[in-house]
């Protein structure tokens, strides 16, 4: 039977704005994703330029919702959980954790670059829009279109991973990784 001190370290929570902040962000950019994978089984112009727009909003959102994750882990620390886990490992989950908030932050950028050297407006969900960051450029335009479509599939490919650990840290190590993110287990 475990002590009443290694359950309350394997039931370590993190701050409640930051679990929200991250799972927030999870639907946002499932929504994303789904908006401009979805621009390709749809039929009329006017359906693709709307789920193009709710796409740009969404990624704005990605964007704010990335730079409030970072101010309030500034306010509020994670939890203590994989405490015993070899040094390497943790370099790897804090190199992981890095290019996942560079690529957040960063993809948002990059489309409203892209929308400006397309040569379209990047429209706010409250009115008003993002100034126009160059002028139009279509040669420009298709290799920050290809640069914009591979950082997001390497986001992706992060989250999988990212969802991954965070499995093997419940199933498999059972240390309280993903419980001290995971919202209803409170």
């Amino acid at each position: 039977m475990a002590s009443s001190e290694s359950l309350a370290t394997s039931r370590a929570w993190h701050p409640r704005p930051i679990v929200a902040a991250h799972w927030l962000t999870v639907l946002v950019l499932l929504s994303a994703f789904a908006l401009i994978l979805g621009r390709d089984w749809v039929d009329g112009e006017a359906l693709s330029h709307a789920l193009l727009v709710f796409h740009r909003w969404a990624g704005l959102g990605i964007g704010l919702l990335a730079l409030t994750r970072l101010v309030l882990r500034t306010r509020w620390h994670l939890a203590e959980t994989a405490t015993e886990d070899p040094a390497w490992q943790r370099w790897i989950a804090s190199g992981t954790h890095a290019l996942l908030y560079l690529l957040l932050l960063t993809l948002p950028v990059l489309g409203w670059v892209l929308s400006s050297a397309q040569g379209q407006t990047v429209n706010l969900p409250w009115g008003g829009s993002l100034p126009a960051l160059m002028g139009p450029d279509p040669d420009l335009a298709d290799t920050l279109e290809d640069w914009h479509v591979k950082l997001a599939w390497t986001l992706a490919g992060l989250i999988g991973l990212h969802a991954a650990a965070a499995l093997w840290h419940h199933w498999v190590r059972r240390d309280g990784v993903l419980a001290a993110m995971w919202p209803p287990a409170r």
